[in-house]
């Protein structure tokens, strides 16, 4: 489950629960005014309601931002380099499918293979064998800055070397990005380059490119 979905649950969750204990207090506190017959201290009850349930649900919600700080900003837990170096990127990368890329610490990269759509759309299959429709090989140059695609803050930007002719790229991109993370999605092992094929906040919709040893 992406962790955004369960972040709402327990925000939902701990909200309510929040609500439930300050109307508990408040009846509570209630019967003991009716108890005490005092027309002021069950006055100074009712004006405290709101306020005891607007600070019971300060409380939960702080509470929970300090629980997903822990859970999801953690070492190890959050993947996503948000600014990788060179040396992180640079080597050979591995994809399912045989598709992969080499990039090189001078600045280029090859590739004997992608597939059509990188860094925005899953890979298409032939219904017969399984093989990626269309690979394209490609080879330019690589950099690291800010990405197009609302992920982390800097990515891997490759633009592909089309020739003299710009019509060699009508079929492919002539730029992508991919990201890097510390380990694969799926226990893929890792690091991994990838790019998102869904949310950018779903580490498990994503396409990895996967470091070789």
């Amino acid at each position: 489950m992406d962790i955004s979905v369960r972040f709402d649950l327990l925000v939902g969750g701990g909200l309510v629960v929040g609500l439930i204990a300050a109307e508990t207090w408040i009846r509570s506190a209630r019967v003991v005014a009716g108890r005490n017959g005092s027309p002021a201290t069950a006055r100074r009850v009712r004006r405290s309601d709101r306020a005891v349930a607007v600070l019971w649900t300060f409380r939960v919600g702080l509470v929970l931002l300090a629980l997903l700080n822990l859970a999801y900003f953690r070492p190890g837990a959050n993947r996503v380099v948000g600014s990788p170096t060179r040396a992180q990127v640079t080597g050979t990368w591995g994809g399912d499918y045989g598709l992969g890329l080499v990039l090189r610490p001078d600045g280029t990269f090859t590739s004997a293979a992608l597939p059509p759509h990188v860094g925005t759309a899953a890979p298409v299959l032939s219904s017969g064998d399984g093989d990626v429709v269309d690979t394209w090989p490609a080879h330019g140059t690589w950099t690291i800055g800010p990405g197009d695609l609302n992920g982390s803050p800097e990515s891997v930007i490759f633009t592909v070397d089309c020739g003299a002719a710009p019509s060699r790229c009508a079929d492919h991109p002539r730029t992508f990005d991919l990201q890097l993370e510390t380990n694969s999605p799926d226990g893929g092992g890792g690091p991994a380059l990838f790019y998102y094929l869904g949310s950018p906040r779903d580490l498990s919709d994503q396409y990895p490119f996967v470091r070789a040893p």
